[in-house]
């Protein structure tokens, strides 16, 4: 094992892996081309998916040594209530005892999982440079530096507000096409946006339709303090994880759930498997296929499937979920099964002009994205 790693991206694919290997003994520099963490984001805050795996999230984070209940330095807020809505804006209320997921927030500042990790590396000996772009890094390394293209956006807002702590979302095609409209509150602050699939050019009318709707079925939303925010998330299967020495994390591996984007579980654990894989000289490639890449598959699978639906079957679907344990019904969709494995050649083929050239991982390459980020004209 080479005692001295960098990593290139300090999110917290990059982050995770820096954590895992300094802990090893190992020599980590990791190297950010923006100023701070999370620069991506404003404070929104996200869902951290509680409902793919019977273990707890909360208890694999604890094995991946940056969950600790008793001294937390970043928001964690478990939400076993959730309001979902169809189309024709009928409530359905979900509860559970265990969390349906658990709410973090993003962004530079202090209680923010980007960071919350951050510290947890320095703390661990990590020499973190802001500000530095690198052309060519030592070997080995691992690159993290998140999404290359866009197959869904966020467009929304965070606001003040005095309404009470909410989980809540819309599956409507005249709202989010293909995808879903969300709110989230904890403690008189929110994240409201639409989080969409298709027909991205006109994301201001559908999220100005998403605000108008939440203000209808939740009266006594008030909005105050607005900011705007945007995101973007991509997803690929056509380039090796592991390649000219370079172990690629997250979305720089085109890892993320292709069915509704809640890809944090697939950052932070491809981070741990690429540490893993270099502290214990371990097939990275076969690691990730152990765990990560049949779980997406299945939500490729899920994504060909929906995307099928329009919003009378949004209806049907959610009174199918309502009825017995729900978060067992989303688990056993959300993973594999021998259904899935036959189908998913087909959804592959349907998606591969979409998912085609997400990643480049050559040496010297010329193409677009390459020479965009060395000349950081795009």
């Amino acid at each position: 094992m080479s005692n001295r790693i960098e990593i290139v991206g300090a999110g917290p694919s990059g982050l995770v892996a820096a954590i895992s290997l300094a802990k090893a003994g190992c020599n980590i520099t990791v190297y950010e081309e923006k100023l701070e963490v999370g620069h991506r984001f404003h404070g929104d805050f996200q869902g951290l998916e509680n409902w793919s795996s019977e273990e707890d999230v909360t208890t694999i984070l604890e094995r991946l040594g940056i969950y600790n209940k008793l001294y937390l330095n970043y928001i964690c807020q478990p939400y076993n209530k959730l309001i979902v809505f169809d189309s024709n804006l009928k409530e359905t209320v979900f509860h559970s005892e265990r969390p349906f997921f658990y709410l973090v927030q993003r962004g530079s500042r202090a209680g923010c999982l980007d960071y919350g990790l951050m510290k947890m590396a320095e703390d661990a000996g990590v020499n973190i440079v802001f500000n530095q772009r690198i052309d060519k890094e030592e070997k080995p390394a691992i690159v993290g530096i998140g999404p290359r293209a866009a197959d869904a956006i966020a467009k929304g807002i965070i606001f003040n507000t005095t309404m009470e702590d909410t989980a809540a979302a819309i599956l409507d095609d005249t709202l989010a096409p293909k995808g879903y409209s969300y709110l989230l509150i904890r403690e008189n602050k929110a994240t409201m946006a639409t989080c969409m699939f298709r027909d991205f050019k006109n994301e201001r009318g559908y999220f100005e339709r998403t605000v108008a709707t939440f203000k209808k079925v939740f009266p006594k939303l008030n909005i105050t303090d607005a900011k705007e925010f945007g995101g973007y998330g991509n997803f690929f299967f056509d380039k090796p994880a592991f390649e000219n020495n370079r172990y690629y994390v997250g979305e720089a591996a085109g890892l993320q759930d292709c069915l509704f984007g809640f890809g944090m579980r697939y950052a932070i654990t491809s981070g741990y498997l690429a540490a893993k894989s270099i502290i214990e000289d371990k097939d990275y490639a076969a690691l990730l296929s152990m765990g990560l890449l049949p779980l997406q598959k299945a939500s490729l699978v899920n994504r060909f499937l929906f995307e099928r639906l329009g919003n009378k079957s949004y209806r049907y679907f959610i009174e199918w979920i309502a009825k017995g344990n729900t978060i067992e019904k989303i688990r056993k969709q959300y993973n594999p099964s021998i259904f899935k494995n036959i189908f998913y050649p087909i959804a592959g083929w349907t998606y591969k002009s979409r998912l085609i050239d997400k990643g480049c991982h050559s040496e010297g390459c010329t193409c677009v994205w390459c020479r965009c980020r060395k000349e950081e004209v795009c």
